[in-house]
């Protein structure tokens, strides 16, 4: 089937547009962990400049140059291929002797940093990521500053960004097929599937509430499906109308014995700031791990990507 992946905005303001990631430069992001490096260890934390090249590829080739297997090369989390992004890895070397890490020559890939410390990093570890974004040939930016002033006081509806679901929800169609049977996967690409299923879920939530104006208010979040679990609460009738009328996701979901979770509605991001350039706009923000940068653009400006998607 066919998924609309348009989820309604909750300003009233009319919608500026404009153009992302022009270039790599265009689209900056930092990843923000608080950890003290204990200087000495089996393990080596590096850290890592990348301009176009995603993380599971950055990854693979610090294990080829450190002569280790991919298993033993941790990171928090993906970052944007289509961008110039900061982030820590680390590097199981046990006994074997620490390569010179200043003969690493990836394309566009820098190590600027190497530290000793004891343990693996491991996925989700770090606590936000900084953002600094040109939105360019901006049209309307009135209507852009009134949006970006009200998302700075009350914050903006927490959808998952298309990334999650593919190029034209690819994701969404194959995991369908494959909770059908009608086709196999790989363990990482169940993974991907099954992602991409409680996030469309968790949208559809979100933009019931969004539409009855009752996203901010929301103290509990909205539901990433799953077997239900003390701590976590239950679902609501509205939340269970809409797992059953996805029968084949929520199959899908239960089978793989995931377990009930609660995403926040509403984000308020930290030390928020703009600028306008001429026709362009500079916008920084901190947003916690895990929400998307897409999301808080999509809430005040109808962006085109110049570059490849995610």
């Amino acid at each position: 089937m066919a998924f609309d992946l348009i989820f309604p905005r909750a300003s009233k303001f009319s919608l500026a547009s404009g153009v992302i990631k022009t270039s790599e430069d265009d689209f900056y992001v930092k990843e923000i962990m608080q950890v003290e490096m204990s200087g000495e260890g089996e393990h080596v934390w590096l850290w890592v400049e990348k301009i176009g090249q995603n993380t599971e590829f950055v990854a693979g080739q610090i294990a080829d140059f450190a002569n280790v297997k991919k298993m033993d090369v941790g990171f928090s989390g993906q970052k944007d291929r289509w961008a110039k992004t900061q982030q820590w890895f680390s590097v199981y070397l046990g006994s074997k002797v620490e390569p010179d890490w200043q003969a690493f020559e990836v394309e566009n890939v820098s190590i600027l940093e190497a530290k000793r410390h004891s343990k693996k990093l491991r996925r989700g570890e770090h606590q936000s990521n900084y953002f600094n974004i040109f939105i360019r040939n901006l049209a309307d930016s009135a209507s852009l500053e009134k949006s970006l002033i009200e998302i700075q006081g009350k914050g903006f509806p927490n959808y998952f960004g298309p990334q999650r679901f593919g190029r034209k929800g690819a994701n969404l169609e194959r995991g369908e097929r494959f909770f059908n049977g009608e086709i196999k996967a790989s363990r990482s690409q169940r993974s991907f599937y099954l992602s991409a299923a409680r996030s469309y879920l968790f949208n559809l939530n979100l933009a019931k509430a969004v539409k009855d104006d009752t996203w901010i208010e929301n103290e509990i979040g909205g539901p990433l499906y799953g077997d239900a679990q003390d701590g976590v609460a239950p679902l609501s009738a509205h939340e269970q109308y809409i797992l059953e009328h996805h029968a084949i996701f929520a199959k899908g979901i239960h089978k793989n014995r995931l377990k009930l979770e609660r995403r926040p509605y509403c984000i308020v991001p930290e030390n928020m700031s703009w600028e306008f350039e001429g026709e362009d706009l500079r916008l920084s923000f901190t947003l916690p791990k895990g929400i998307f940068a897409t999301a808080l653009l999509a809430e005040a400006c109808e962006f085109k990507t110049a570059l490849g998607e995610n």
